[in-house]
């Protein structure tokens, strides 16, 4: 039993980590950090105290002496968890300091390496159509399920080129998986509805304060 307790607290700290630990601090809040990382969501271990299921702060220590048992198996959700028995006075102290700070549960997902790379991947990646003039911006909404993987693309912001509809469609499918982190047990069989600007510009088209126009080959060398 002494094993299965300390196995047990090693998932104590990986199930603490993947729900708050990954967060920046002030006295008030946590939020998750942003990039998520391989570790974030990778963990997928949830912790429950005498069969209840609630977000503890990273600041606070489980005392390896209150556990009375451990049990490591799926929770209702189909999610791997520990579940550990506790006194219900310690019970009481852990959810006393839960209550102290507010964390933030809100399932987040995101492009691998964060925007900025999600920037880079559709510079790298886009096809401007042959012939197309000016610049706008098309946006595209689509699914992120569970695993990362990405289904429906529609077009919610079109452009007048059909060309440029049809390849900003072509880009999402080609998106790679992005990262999902799920900070509660029960959410984690949602899908995210995600939002992703497209911009095309011209080739040879630069700008010049307040999104003004004017083509490389007008602009006369001083």
């Amino acid at each position: 039993m002494k094993k299965i307790i300390i196995a047990s607290l090693l998932a104590v700290n990986s199930c603490v980590a993947l729900a708050q630990d990954m967060s920046t601090r002030d006295s008030l809040v946590i939020e998750p950090k942003f990039p998520l990382t391989e570790l974030d969501t990778k963990s997928g271990v949830f912790c429950y105290y005498n069969d209840e299921w609630f977000a503890i702060p990273a600041s606070t220590n489980v005392e390896q002496d209150s556990i009375q048992a451990a049990q490591v198996k799926n929770d209702q959700y189909g999610n791997r968890a520990v579940f550990f028995t506790v006194s219900p006075t310690y019970l009481a102290h852990l959810k006393a300091e839960a209550s102290k700070v507010f964390i933030n549960l809100d399932p987040r997902c995101e492009f691998p390496g964060g925007d900025g790379k999600l920037k880079e991947w559709i510079q790298d990646n886009l096809r401007i159509p042959k012939g197309y003039k000016g610049r706008e911006r098309v946006v595209v909404n689509f699914k992120v399920h569970p695993d990362g993987s990405i289904s429906s693309p529609r077009i919610i912001r079109p452009s007048k080129n059909k060309a440029a509809n049809e390849e900003a469609l072509r880009l999402v499918n080609a998106l790679p998986k992005f990262r999902v982190m799920y900070c509660a047990p029960y959410q984690t069989n949602k899908d995210f509805s995600y939002y992703m600007p497209i911009v095309f510009t011209e080739p040879g088209l630069i700008f010049i304060r307040g999104n003004e126009p004017a083509s490389t080959e007008a602009n006369p060398q001083k």
